[in-house]
């Protein structure tokens, strides 16, 4: 009868639980295993399909963004070599040796004593790389900018810098304009239109980059740089495949550069490979471990796959090797937010806002920091009305800033009622 059914069935339920208990924890485990490990394909999505029939839900996880890698990594000193005059060459000979043992910071004094007792295109551009790797962008990007006029290496060094700072700051004006003085500096040789093309992947114009990689391929079709940008040039365009070919290609032509590796990575990740992605980015750091870009890309993945821990120390020595890189301030300001650490992690977006301060993405980190973390819905909707401003593009529906937007508000008409309450 049917009370019988019905005791059969709670008797049954008893019954199966801990076999269902045992199994979540199970698919549980091996769904946490195959991220970490970067396991793809039909039995992960069998996994997740069995653990929504059971209702168990993934945790919520801020994704980190995606920023690019610099156009040109900041460059070497100029030695005493490099200058005129005895008391030119004692006081660079002096600046240098200080950059070798003393912070970044305190070396910057020696350097601007330098460049205001011999006025140069050499101090100008060793000022630039101390402001550089003191952190100090802009003014790196003004030095760099000085030594620009210089002929040769030197002017193309500094101009192509100055490029990429600008570039990575959103000022499109700038950063071609730089791109010309580094064509002048060299007179239009296969490095600047190399230059050219990362600068265009950097300001988001892949047809322009395409133009410039095959213009620089078409003087030497080996070039390892030329092929990296027209294999991301190809990625940008939705031509992985394609991308692939040329990444391939760049990476038979130099076995000891980390640049083709990363971009077999992008190509993977944009693929949906996570184990193709971390395979590229090993090779890449046994490469190079010292690249700031390498450890940027390395900290994304290994957050991809849940190791926390491992990603935070790869971001820190990214922005570590690099403090003018705003894609190591920002990754890294992320992952510390996700990590329940707000107080590092509003330092390192801070930096990246200083970095770019055209770029969006930081200020809608902050703003949730500064609304869950600080419970300041007005700082928090100051935030989120910046990000709007500098977005390129509205955001489209379900965007996280609509529904950020909304609680801020919400917030605040709270409070405006209970403020009303108490005077009442």
């Amino acid at each position: 009868n049917a009370e019988q059914r019905k005791l059969y069935r709670a008797a049954l339920s008893e019954k199966a639980e801990p076999v269902y208990g045992e199994s979540r924890q199970t698919l549980q485990g091996a769904a946490s295993k195959a991220r970490e490990l970067g396991v793809s394909g039909p039995c992960t999505r069998r996994m997740a399909a069995l653990l929504e029939k059971m209702s168990v839900k993934p945790a919520e996880r801020i994704a980190l963004g995606s920023a690019p890698a610099p156009a040109a990594e900041r460059p070497d000193l100029v030695d005493a070599r490099g200058v005129q005059g005895e008391r030119a060459r004692r006081l660079l000979g002096e600046a240098v040796a200080a950059a070798g043992s003393l912070r970044p910071e305190e070396a910057l004094e020696k350097f601007r004593a330098f460049a205001q007792a011999e006025p140069s295109a050499v101090a100008q551009f060793d000022l630039g790389v101390a402001l550089d790797a003191a952190g100090h962008a802009a003014d790196a990007e003004q030095a760099y900018r000085s030594a620009a006029t210089a002929p040769g290496a030197l002017g193309y060094q500094a101009a192509a810098r100055a490029a990429a700072l600008a570039a990575m700051r959103g000022d499109a004006k700038a950063a071609r304009d730089d791109v010309g003085l580094a064509r002048t500096a060299l007179r239009d040789a296969s490095p600047a239109l190399v230059l050219q093309a990362r600068v265009e992947l950097v300001l988001g114009s892949p047809e322009t980059a395409q133009a410039a990689a095959k213009a620089a391929l078409a003087r030497s079709a080996s070039d390892t740089g030329a092929l990296c940008a027209l294999a991301r040039a190809q990625l940008a365009q939705g031509q992985p495949g394609v991308a692939r070919i040329f990444a391939d290609r760049a990476a038979r032509a130099d076995a000891l550069d980390p640049e083709p590796r990363l971009v077999l990575a992008e190509i993977a990740r944009a693929s949906g490979d996570p184990a193709g992605e971390f395979a590229a980015l090993e090779a890449a750091v046994a490469i190079d471990p010292d690249d700031s870009p390498v450890q940027v890309a390395r900290g994304r993945a290994l957050y991809d796959r849940g190791r926390t821990g491992d990603a935070l120390e790869a971001l820190a020595n990214a922005a570590a090797l690099d403090p003018s890189s705003y894609a190591a301030a920002f990754l890294y300001g992320q992952a510390l937010a996700a990590a329940n650490q707000p107080v590092p992690a509003k330092q390192a977006l801070a930096h990246a806002v200083e970095l770019a301060p055209r770029a969006p993405d930081p200020h809608l980190e902050l703003a949730r920091l500064k609304l869950d973390g600080d419970g300041d819905a007005q700082a928090a909707l100051q935030e989120a009305k910046l990000f709007l401003s500098l977005s390129t593009q509205p955001p489209p529906p379900g965007h996280p800033i609509h529904a950020l937007v909304q609680r801020c508000e919400e917030a605040l008409k709270q409070r405006a009622q209970a403020s009303v309450l108490q005077k009442g």
